[in-house]
Order: structure tokens, then C-alpha cells, then sequence
């Protein structure tokens, strides 16, 4: 193999390396080079530094021998040294190589440097189009074990790490490197079993530096290669001895760690050109115009986001077909084969422009088009988004999403800062299917944290009416906007109808007179029913009866391919080609024979995917949901035959990415549509177990099921299921832990109705689900379903088990602040827990009166160890009466609680008590005391503390500690209270103005202020600023919200 030493006249070999490592078979070790340099080397400077610290030179140029012989001085202070290292390597920056580098799917990185840059880099490029795997660090043995998911990379750190120098010693001394003998091992070991398809990159390492050389040199020792070759990234390797390291099977790439990736970057920006050129992949602003997006970005949102314009490429459908009932795309819209009901579209239009203007609220507007089953609802919506497009006053650019599993919130923040437009619209078609509806309210709620400035946001949502009605009873979204898009055609829109029906030949009148009496007889027996009914009229049942005529004319084998296709596009799910051949029993060359090649009739439509990887690329439908539905039950009429063919289904699909996201919603959606007996639900769940009994996915759904029949074996065996579901996973989610602890509290209730004498067992079922909901809340607090289902358990315990005084107070306070903060962070069904709150108010009020209350907490006041919990109880009975005369007898309680501070209980509701004064600096003392002296509270309250903390950094002028505050938020949460915040308030909490000027924020389209007072740039709350001119002088408010603070403008200082 030969050494690449010009970068430009080897260009090729360069190339075939970094398309080696885009591909995700790569493993880096990252020498200090990478951090300090390639010019400079960490162990002189570190015994450079050290010796002008100590004022002498002990004349020893190898770092390990160095600490050897200072250890042997009994006056060397080892851990005064590591701090002093420690102190150096803090001022190293992250590069735009590091970014780079943080950027690329590595299968593994193992460094011996001691410093967080790495680290640093990953948080840079997170929640950005850059990343590709979370960083999961192993910084000791014990951390080895733990197994990477998917979406994660391992960052091993070898020699120890200065995030906690106890934790992990800095390895420096041969006795250091000694105790790591193991690690080392451990590690490098399990690096034989890779194949040579895995690569092996060295950066910052130098055969220069004696300590780098050694280091090398003890990798090889463990014969971790086995005679595989190594590509070294040195910038000064020692030319003269390039024979001994191809002996040695290192390659050499001459370049530094900067250069390297620098130019990985140029080359795989010159990758993703040439894809974004093959594929035609193209985005416009609102005036057609080209958008020229990073070709990155552009390939990634390629297959999930399309953008809907002049421009946009579709698949051409002949309008017969589509009067025929075909489902409908955007050029149908274009070349204006609809039929526009205009009394109903101009309704619409007037409702959401008049909405978009007043709407102030942090949460961006989801306006749900709901209507009957077939009526056009798609159709409506799309021709709404034409219209909106040939408006130039409104501005708009459109999207359709086509995949929430791969649509990244941050690909659509970084696209919209190249749309340039006044309105940008989202438009979700497949709502109705279970889980885009879910991943349309998480990716909303995502994107209103954002509050974008000077252009609106919003979502249109096609939806069938029964089944919004059925979405809206499990839960209540903000500023969702129901529009009924029901309503009959006029005699225009009748008359326009008809003669487009005619140019196709599907209807036929010879003068004015027969075409006003089929007018007539649509105006009289036509309501709102599908498309389809209203053809039936216009042809006396031709339409249907021809459908079926083509359904005749199938062979054998494409009947039965249309018949399985129609049961599954009946729920908007496509059919892919390879569960269709396996439902038909064919190999591949008979199925390509006769399905794929075969005639479909216009009833049986191929579907060609430009996917990537495994993916599917074939999928069969038929011309519409309506139409499938139809069909079946005129082909099939029988409801049971019906399940059979499902049984058939089931029994026949083999377990793949793509069938897991089928198998879940095929299996909601008919569980959802009550067609069947819960007994033959049940069937098809017990079925598609025999396939996807692996799938985790799968089986969180499956232990829904189990849990919905009942009996203490089916809960048993459900969180047998989820225990191994979990199993796959690697890393915990908070929907399994949610559903584990939802099925231990039915067990211990079905226990308790079944023997109440089982007080053992119940009681531990009960402590494990109380354990799960606690891990629940902390890793989601901003789901009501976590707080709901764990108030639920800690009430019935109160109901119907007899506790110690001190058991029922803690359990009455955690119920109380359980309330609390549900209400400071739910976003939606905020309704579930007010009526909770209301439910366990009444429970409160049948125990005892306010009057016994009182007496009842002055009893508990008299016992020494209930006293601080009586403290707490008081404090939040008396706050709720919000009684001005209670304020005295309030901050009596505040003081005598700062007195037990040995109870945890106490600490957490001091800690939220100060963090809501923060203006007061006394408070921000409290606060700063509390967070050093009880460490604790970042594990029990992680989303309190660091908010409340970068609160009172803020106040003290501490922006840069703040920020490192509110990134742990960032990487430990998602789906933030986007309203959630408090203002900056003076010492009396009285609201501040600041003066500021309007400037532009960072390297965006977007307008900040520059805050006088703080030399600081604040962004803007959500709102419209293109009337607003750099460095305007304004005055403003401060909110702090979960992601920073944003500025509030009160007044143009000018006007």
C-alpha cells in the first residue's frame, strides 16, 4: 500500500480513504495531536509547564519518566500536578476539524487524550444537520460493558479524562499505565474479531514524540491488528524510514488533522453534488426561484420532505382516473382537473389567514381539514396550497412530509433559513395513520421551542372526521383549529363538474337540457357523501360495476395480489413487494412474471421508491382508500372471510424495519375501527408475535394488547415481553419504562381485588411501578401520561392502604408536587390533569374538612420527625388559598424549614421555592448553596436544576455558565414546554425594561437585539421584525424559557 504524501497529486487515494470512512466501517484513535497540534507535542509541553512551575529542569524529555521520578519525591503533590494539567488542557478550543470529525459515522473511537474536546465537538453538531450519532463515552472498565444502541457511537478514553479526575485518574506514571494494563486490554482485544472490511485511522499520534511512539507501540503489543493495516494522519513523518512502516503495515497520510478533514469535508460535499445532480434534487422559494442548500441537507431531506410548487415533479395521472377515484398528487392541482367548491374554499382561506395574524402563541397552529370519508379532502387541501402559492402578498412556500421516522426537526430549521418566505406551510397527508399523527405532535411541539421569527409556520392536515374525534378523545392539543371542510357543490361548480366528466367519456349528455337533469339529480341525491357515490349517480352504478368488470379481468394470481393490496390500502398503508410475493407464495422470478409484469387494469397501481439501503423500492396500492374499501366488501363481503385473508397476511410477513412500522399500524388501525371481536384482535396480535417476537417496537404494542385483556398471567407475561423489548434497545426509553410501570400497578390492583391479605406482593409491585413512573418523569416531564398514571397510583394507595403517618404525608406531598410541576411543563391533555387535581381535591375534601385539615397538620407539626413534612403540607395549603393575610405565616415557615435542611424533601421544595425568586440575590445565594452542598438534586430534579441554575447565572451576569446549563437541558430533554418561562424581574420582582439595539444573530436571516446594559445578543420571541432596521434602539422585556433567553420588544424607542 502506498503512503500518501501530496494530497493533491494523490487525490484518488485520498478519496478512496474518506469514501472508506463515509461508510461507517471505521475506527479513529485520537492521539494529542489532535487536540494540542501537530506542531506541538502534550508531553513536553506538559513537563515544560510543570518545570516552570516548580523553577527547575530536571532534564528528562519522556513524559512517564518524568512523573516517575517526581513521584519518587515524597513533597510531589500528584494530585496538584494532574490539576495543573488539567488547567492547561482546558484552554484548548474546538476546531472546525473536531466539528468535522464529530460529524462522521465512526463505529468506535478510543483516544489516550485527557481533554473534553471531543466531547465539546458532539454538543456542538448536536440538534444540528450534522449529526450522526449521539457520543456515549467509556471512561473506565465498568463503562465497557455497556452496549451502544444504533444511534451512538462509544468514545473510549483510555488514560483517564478531566470531566472528573477521582473518578478518572490521569495516566502519566508507569504505575498509572500499569493499572490500566486491563483496560487496555479489554479494549483492544475486542478489536481481533473485526473483519478487513473495518478500517483503522490514527490522527494526532507522532513517531517524533516519544511518548505518541510508545503509546503506538503498546497497541501493538496486544496485537489488536492481527497484520491489519493502520492509516496514520502525521504532517512531519520521518520520510527516510517509510519502508519500516509499510513493513509494519502503517500507512502514512501526510497531512494534519485540520487539513485531513477539511478535505474530507470539500470531498463529501463534492459526494452529495453529485447525488443532489443525479437525483434532480431541487428547492425553490416562494418566487420559483432556486435555493442553493448545502448538498447535504438537500440529499437528506430527499424522499422525506418534497417541496409542493410550479417545479415539483409528480407522477402523471390521466384525469379519467383520477374522476375514477385515483388518489390525487399535486400536479392534478397544477393542470386544474378539480373541481374548486369556492363558498367552502374561500371560508377556509379567510379563517386561517385571519388566525395566522392574531396568533401570538409560542405553539405553531395545526389546522386539522376534516370531512367524510372519500369527499376530497386531500384534494381540497392541496388546491388551498396552490392557491396560497399564486397569492404574491402571502409569500408561501409549501411542503409535504413523506417521513416522519427520517424528518429531523433540525433538517426543517436549517431548510427555512434558506426559504425566504412569509408563510411556510407543512402539509401531512398520512395522518390517519396512528403513528404519523404522534410524530406530527412531537415534530410541532419540536419546532415551537424554535419561535420563529418573521415568517409563520403552520400545519395543514387532511383528516377524516371519525377518526379526529377518536385522536381528539385521547388527548387535547394547543392551538389545533378544527376547519369542516363538509359541504355540497353549487350549480357552477356542478355544471363545471360535468363537462370535465364528459371530456373523459365518463358521462354523456347531448344538449343542455339532459345535462341539467343530471344536475338535478346530483343537486337531490348528492350530500356528502365520497367521490365515488357521486360518480355512481352520474353513470346509474357503471362505476362501481366497471371497477368490478376490471377486477374480473385479473389473472388468478393478480386477483389475489389486488385483494391483499385493497385490505391494506384501505388504511393508506402500501403494500411492499416482497410481503405481497410471500402473502402470494411466489420466488421472486414467478412473482416478477406474474404480479410485476402483470396487468393491472388501473385497479392494481405500482408504486417505484427511490429508497436507500435495505429499504423497499416497490409498492403496490390500488386508486384510492375509498375505492379498496369498496371493493373488498363487494368482492369480499363476509366479515370473517375478511379476517382470514388478514390471518393470511400476518401469518406471511417476515419481520424487516419497514414491516414493523406496517405490522404496529395495520394492527392499531384495526383495533382502532372495532370491525372484529376483541377475541379476534387479539388473534392477529397472538399471529404477528410468532414473526416480530424480536421487534421491540412490536412488542411494546403487544404488551398494550395483553394488558387490555386482563388477568394478572397476561400482565405477568406482558412485562416479560417488555423486559426482553428492552433488551434490543440498549439505551432506555421512556414510552417502554411508562408502559412497564402502567402494567406492575395493574398487577398489584388485580392482586389486591383478588386477596387483599397479598400485601407483600402487592406492595412490591407497587414499588417497582413507582420506581418506573420516577424514571418516567425524569427522563419525560413533559408528557401527561407520566404524571397521570403515577398521581393515579400514589392516590389509590392512599384510598385503600394502611400507612404510617409519615408514609401518607409523603405520599400527599409528592402527589402535591407532582401537580406542580405537571402544570408548569405539561404541553398537551393539560385538561387530564386538572381533572386529576380535581379528583383528588374532592377525595381531600370527603377525608377531612379545611378546619380538620389545619388541626390535622398541627398534630403532625408536634412529632419532631413529621415536622418538616407538616412544614411542606402547610406551606402548600395555605399558598393555595392565596390569602394576602397569610403571607406573614408563609415566610415564618420558609425560615424554620431552612433549619432542617438534613431532610431531602425539604431541599427539593426549597430548591423550587428560591428558583421562583431568582430576582432576589439573596435567594440566588440560597440557590448556589443548595446546588453545592446537596448533589443529589441534579438527579432527582435534573430539569429544575439546570433551569433554575442557568436562571441565576443569568441574573449574576454568568451568560457563559448559564449556556453550559441550559445544553444539559438541551441533551437531556425533549419535547420542551415551548410557552414555559419566567421574565426578568427587578430585586422587588418587578419586570424589567432594557434598552437594545436590532441587530442580526449569527450567521441567520434572523433579527436579535444587542442588550446595552449586558453587551449581549438575545434573540427575538416569536413574532414578525421585517419592519424593524439594524440598529434601531428598542425597548425590551427577558423571558426565560427551557432553551434560553428571547427578548420581548415593548416599544420602538424611535416611534
Amino acid at each position: 500500500m502506498d503512503h500518501i504524501l501530496d494530497l493533491i497529486d494523490q487525490k484518488k487515494e485520498l478519496h478512496k480513504l474518506f469514501e472508506k470512512i463515509a461508510e461507517g466501517n471505521s475506527i479513529a484513535f485520537l492521539g494529542a495531536g489532535a487536540s494540542v497540534g501537530e506542531r506541538r507535542y502534550l508531553s513536553k509541553e506538559v513537563i515544560e509547564y510543570y518545570e516552570d512551575y516548580l523553577g527547575e529542569s530536571l532534564g528528562i524529555s519522556d513524559i512517564t519518566k518524568f512523573v516517575d521520578m517526581l513521584s519518587a519525591d515524597p513533597k510531589f503533590d500528584r494530585a496538584h500536578f494532574d490539576a495543573e494539567v488539567a488547567k492547561m488542557i482546558e484552554k484548548y478550543e474546538v476546531t472546525n476539524g473536531h466539528k468535522i470529525f464529530a460529524s462522521i459515522p465512526w463505529r468506535e473511537i478510543i483516544t489516550t487524550n485527557y481533554d473534553l474536546l471531543v466531547e465539546r465537538a458532539y454538543d456542538e453538531v448536536k440538534s444540528t444537520s450534522n449529526q450522526v450519532f449521539d457520543l456515549y463515552p467509556v471512561r473506565r472498565p465498568n463503562d465497557f460493558h455497556y452496549g451502544k444502541s444504533n444511534s451512538e457511537v462509544r468514545l473510549i478514553k483510555l488514560n483517564g479524562c478531566v470531566s472528573d479526575k477521582r473518578k478518572f485518574p490521569l495516566a502519566f506514571s508507569s504505575e498509572d499505565f500499569k493499572k490500566l494494563n486491563k483496560f487496555y486490554k479489554k479494549v483492544l482485544n475486542s478489536l481481533k474479531d473485526l473483519s478487513d472490511n473495518v478500517s483503522l485511522f490514527s490522527f494526532g499520534y507522532s513517531f517524533q514524540d516519544e511518548f505518541g511512539k510508545e503509546l503506538l507501540e503498546k497497541f501493538d503489543s496486544y496485537n489488536y491488528r492481527d497484520r491489519k493495516w493502520i492509516f496514520n494522519i502525521d504532517p512531519y513523518p520521518n520520510e527516510k524510514i517509510l519502508p519500516y512502516y509499510s513493513k509494519n503495515r502503517i500507512c502514512i497520510v501526510k497531512c494534519t488533522f485540520q487539513e485531513f478533514f477539511e478535505k474530507y469535508k470539500e470531498w463529501q460535499e463534492g459526494e452529495y453534488g453529485n447525488v443532489v445532480k443525479r437525483k434532480k434534487i431541487a428547492f425553490h422559494n416562494s418566487r420559483n426561484q432556486h435555493i442553493n442548500l448545502p448538498n447535504k441537507l438537500a440529499v437528506n431531506l430527499d424522499n422525506v420532505l418534497k417541496q409542493l410548487n410550479e417545479d415539483s415533479r409528480e407522477t402523471y395521472i390521466k384525469e379519467e382516473e383520477f374522476y375514477k377515484g385515483e388518489e390525487p398528487n399535486y400536479g392534478i392541482i397544477k393542470r386544474n382537473v378539480d373541481v374548486v367548491k369556492k363558498d367552502i374554499y374561500d371560508k377556509v382561506n379567510s379563517f386561517i389567514i385571519k388566525e395566522l395574524k392574531e396568533n401570538h402563541d409560542p405553539f405553531l397552529p395545526i389546522f386539522f381539514l376534516k370531512g367524510d370519508f372519500g369527499i376530497g379532502k386531500t384534494t381540497f387541501t392541496l388546491r388551498l396550497i396552490n392557491e396560497f402559492s399564486k397569492d404574491r402578498n402571502f409569500d408561501v412556500v409549501s411542503f409535504e412530509i413523506l417521513d416522519f421516522i427520517k424528518l429531523k426537526k433540525e433538517y426543517l430549521v436549517e431548510l427555512f433559513q434558506y426559504c425566504s418566505a412569509k408563510n411556510i406551510i407543512l402539509f401531512c397527508d398520512e395522518i390517519e395513520i396512528e403513528s404519523s399523527f404522534k410524530s406530527l405532535i412531537e415534530l410541532r411541539r419540536e419546532l415551537s421551542i424554535e419561535q420563529f421569527n418573521d415568517f409563520n409556520l403552520f400545519f395543514l392536515v387532511p383528516i377524516r372526521e371519525n377518526i379526529y374525534e377518536k385522536y381528539k378523545q385521547q388527548r387535547q392539543l394547543q392551538k389545533s383549529y378544527e376547519v369542516n371542510i363538509n359541504g355540497s357543490f353549487n350549480n357552477l361548480e356542478v355544471s363545471e363538474l360535468l363537462d370535465k366528466l364528459k371530456s373523459c367519456g365518463l358521462v354523456d349528455f347531448k344538449d343542455e337540457a339532459s345535462k341539467r337533469r343530471l344536475q338535478d339529480k346530483i343537486k337531490t341525491q348528492y350530500g356528502n357523501d365520497s367521490f365515488i357515490s357521486l360518480l355512481e349517480i352520474v353513470t346509474n352504478g357503471n362505476h362501481v360495476r366497471n371497477l368490478l368488470s376490471a377486477y374480473e379481468e385479473l389473472s388468478k394470481e393478480m386477483q389475489s395480489a389486488f385483494l391483499y393490496t385493497a385490505l391494506l390500502h384501505q388504511f393508506k398503508l402500501k403494500m411492499p413487494a416482497g410481503w405481497l410475493k410471500q402473502i402470494v407464495s411466489m420466488d421472486w422470478e414467478q412473482f416478477v412474471d406474474k404480479v410485476v409484469k402483470g396487468e393491472g387494469k388501473g385497479i392494481l397501481i405500482q408504486e417505484h421508491i427511490n429508497s436507500y439501503g435495505t429499504e423497499p423500492d416497490l409498492f403496490f396500492k390500488t386508486k384510492h382508500p375509498v375505492i379498496a374499501k369498496n371493493l373488498i366488501n363487494k368482492i369480499v363481503p363476509n366479515k370473517d372471510k375478511q379476517f382470514r385473508l388478514f390471518e393470511t397476511m400476518i401469518n406471511k410477513i417476515s419481520y424487516s424495519e419497514n414491516n414493523s412500522y406496517l405490522i404496529n399500524n395495520l394492527l392499531k388501525t384495526i383495533e382502532r375501527l372495532d370491525n372484529y371481536s376483541k377475541s379476534k384482535i387479539e388473534r392477529l396480535f397472538d399471529l404477528a408475535y410468532n414473526n416480530f417476537s424480536d421487534d421491540p417496537y412490536f412488542l411494546l404494542r403487544y404488551s398494550m394488547n395483553l394488558q387490555y385483556r386482563g388477568g394478572i398471567n397476561n400482565l405477568k407475561k406482558a412485562i416479560d415481553h417488555l423486559v426482553y423489548a428492552e433488551s434490543f434497545l440498549d439505551r432506555r426509553n421512556h414510552r417502554f419504562i411508562h408502559r412497564r410501570a402502567v402494567l406492575n400497578y395493574s398487577i398489584a390492583r388485580a392482586t389486591w381485588k383478588e386477596n387483599k391479605q397479598k400485601l407483600t406482593v402487592i406492595n412490591l409491585f407497587l414499588t417497582e411501578a413507582k420506581e418506573l413512573f420516577q424514571v418516567k418523569q425524569l427522563m419525560d416531564p413533559f408528557s401527561a401520561y407520566g404524571y397521570v398514571d403515577y398521581i393515579k397510583l400514589l392516590m389509590w394507595e392512599l384510598k385503600k392502604l394502611d400507612f404510617e403517618k409519615e408514609e401518607k404525608i409523603a405520599h400527599s406531598i409528592k402527589i402535591e408536587e407532582l401537580f406542580d410541576l405537571a402544570q408548569k411543563t405539561v404541553t398537551d391533555d393539560i385538561n387530564r390533569i386538572f381533572n386529576l387535581k380535581a379528583e383528588y381535591t374532592e377525595f381531600l375534601q370527603n377525608e377531612t374538612s379545611d378546619k380538620e385539615y389545619l388541626n390535622y397538620l398541627d398534630e403532625l407539626y408536634e412529632d419532631a420527625n413529621l415536622r418538616p413534612y407538616a412544614c411542606i403540607l402547610k406551606y402548600n395549603y395555605l399558598e393555595s388559598l392565596n390569602d394576602n393575610e397569610n403571607s406573614e405565616l408563609l415566610d415564618e415557615l420558609i425560615v424554620e424549614m431552612e433549619h432542617y435542611l438534613e431532610n431531602n424533601e425539604i431541599v427539593k421544595f426549597l430548591f423550587k421555592y428560591y428558583g421562583r425568586r431568582l430576582f432576589n440575590p439573596n435567594y440566588r445565594v440560597k440557590l448556589f448553596n443548595l446546588t453545592r452542598k446537596h448533589s443529589f438534586l441534579e438527579d432527582e430534579i435534573p430539569l429544575r436544576f439546570y433551569y433554575f441554575n442557568f436562571i441565576a447565572e443569568s441574573y449574576n451576569k454568568h451568560f457563559s455558565e448559564g449556556r453550559k446549563m441550559l445544553k444539559s437541558i438541551k441533551l437531556k430533554f425533549h419535547g420542551l414546554n415551548p410557552a414555559f418561562h419566567y421574565i426578568w424581574s427587578d430585586n422587588n420582582g418587578e419586570e424589567v425594561l432594557f434598552d437594545g439595539q436590532i441587530r442580526m444573530w449569527f450567521k441567520t436571516k434572523y433579527k436579535c437585539v444587542k442588550i446595552t446594559q449586558f453587551q449581549q445578543f438575545i434573540p427575538l420571541v416569536k413574532g414578525d421584525y421585517s419592519d424593524l432596521k439594524i440598529n434601531e434602539p428598542v425597548l425590551v422585556k427577558l423571558h426565560f424559557y427551557l432553551n434560553g433567553i428571547k427578548a420581548e420588544i415593548v416599544s420602538n424607542k424611535e416611534k
